[in-house]
């Protein structure tokens, strides 16, 4: 019986036949496009309509009563006043204004909060019980939650309900990714990369599509849910537990049954009697906190991963909740964004294996902070419309790459770390992240209070 490596038999029944592009259109659907949507749920479904006057008490206090003035607003009675907009947001519905208007930042923060929790636990999980299990239970749980706020009429209960898909798709991320990863050969993980991270672009566009077109808040959550349920059911049956994983655990023969499986898939045929390895030795899983034992290159390899994913994801979110605050409409300003992303993933395809990743990473954060650095300098009172299109340009650009950094990261950091500890790191990256991206409503918030920070 001859043996083969793992990697050996990848090549030879195709680095990205016809089961590595299912299994990445199911990844694609099921996690990037449910975090793009996720992740912008509540800010899409805050923005605060257009008002008018209702008594002349109201006309005298405002100038122009098309334009929402929140000091105005705030010192009028309810019944001097109504909505333009007929279409029913969080904002209207639970009457997110004036002192309650943090209950709107509120929204993502919970969510934020969690999302590193679930990551860094259900990363240490699924390298102990297996990536597809977690996989599955999160994929069923997600859409459903996120079904049952949409029935609420209470706001705590819709924060708790945040509470539990923050903490969701964190453990969603870390346990699909390794997943599909696992399946796929090296020469093959920068297409991988590359076509899946465009799902979260799309599912931002998605997001801001029917939010802008379907009138009701309820309807909205409930429609961007169904296909994460097709998912689950797809994952849950069709999709193999990581070879890798079987074989680091010492289950030849499940590892063995699974590349058959991907054997029949891409019609190739494989001996009849063969052995797998990998270049990795076979035995039980590691801690996560082995990391910070290993050699001294290891430890601040590992440590500028974290840093690396804190800075991108900073970068990415600030950027992504302050579309509100440029020219243009909030929908088609984050549909934008979501849609360049999709084409920086593109092209950083053709440039991750030519260039490296290292220089991509460098020159990546160099634009986006000469983006930023630039909308620094534009004057914050009396723009003109020339200043307006150029920090729409800036900001819009700056998310634009702060997208693709936030997309390189997951290869640059899936192809460091072991796979005894792949998930497990990955989760400590991601934990890292979403701190972060914690901080970034905070960030919006002290703007808004002082615009010259």
């Amino acid at each position: 019986m001859k043996t083969y490596d793992l990697e050996d038999l990848y090549s030879y029944m195709g680095l990205f036949g016809n089961f590595q592009v299912f299994a990445v259109a199911m990844y694609t659907l099921g996690e990037r496009v449910t975090a793009g949507i996720l992740d912008f749920q509540v800010h899409m479904l805050s923005v605060t309509p257009r008002w008018h006057c209702l008594s002349d008490h109201c006309v005298h206090l405002t100038y122009n009563s098309t334009v929402f003035n929140k000091t105005t607003l705030c010192k009028l009675n309810r019944s001097e006043w109504a909505w333009d907009d007929k279409r029913s947001n969080l904002v209207t519905q639970f009457n997110l204004i004036c002192g309650d208007t943090y209950k709107i930042s509120l929204g993502s923060t919970i969510f934020f909060t969690c999302y590193p929790v679930g990551s860094l636990l259900m990363g240490i999980l699924c390298d102990q019980i297996g990536r597809k299990k977690v996989a599955s239970a999160f994929l069923f749980l997600i859409p459903f939650v996120n079904c049952v706020s949409a029935v609420l009429s209470d706001y705590t209960a819709f924060l708790a309900c945040r509470f539990v898909e923050g903490f969701g798709i964190g453990g969603l991320t870390v346990a699909f990714y390794p997943l599909i990863i696992e399946y796929i050969g090296a020469g093959a993980r920068n297409l991988c990369n590359a076509v899946s991270q465009c799902g979260y672009g799309l599912g931002m566009a998605y997001l801001c599509f029917i939010a802008y077109y379907i009138t009701t808040w309820r309807a909205v959550i409930i429609t961007s849910s169904c296909h994460i349920f097709l998912v689950c059911l797809i994952v849950a049956t069709q999709i193999p537990e990581s070879p890798r994983y079987l074989l680091k655990n010492k289950e030849s023969k499940a590892a063995k049954q699974v590349i058959q499986l991907i054997g029949e898939w891409n019609r190739v045929e494989l001996p009849r009697n063969f052995s797998m390895t990998t270049t990795e030795e076979a035995g039980s899983t590691e801690r996560v906190w082995s990391l910070l034992t290993y050699s001294r290159y290891t430890v601040l390899a590992t440590l500028a991963q974290i840093f690396i994913w804190f800075t991108s994801a900073l970068y990415f979110f600030v950027l992504s909740f302050n579309m509100n605050d440029v020219m243009g409409s909030p929908y088609l300003n984050l549909a934008t964004t979501g849609l360049m992303e999709i084409g920086m993933n593109i092209i950083s395809y053709f440039l991750i294996d030519r260039i490296g990743r290292r220089l991509c990473l460098l020159s990546s954060f160099t634009i986006c902070g000469l983006a930023v650095g630039v909308c620094i300098f534009l004057p914050h009172k009396a723009l003109t419309h020339h200043h307006f299109n150029t920090k729409t340009a800036m900001v819009i650009s700056g998310r634009a790459v702060a997208g693709f950094i936030y997309s390189l990261v997951y290869l640059y950091s899936a192809e460091i770390f072991p796979t005894t500890v792949r998930a497990s790191g990955l989760g400590m990256c991601v934990f890292a992240a979403q701190i972060s991206s914690l901080l970034a409503p905070f960030v919006i918030v002290i703007h808004d209070s002082n615009s010259s920070i």
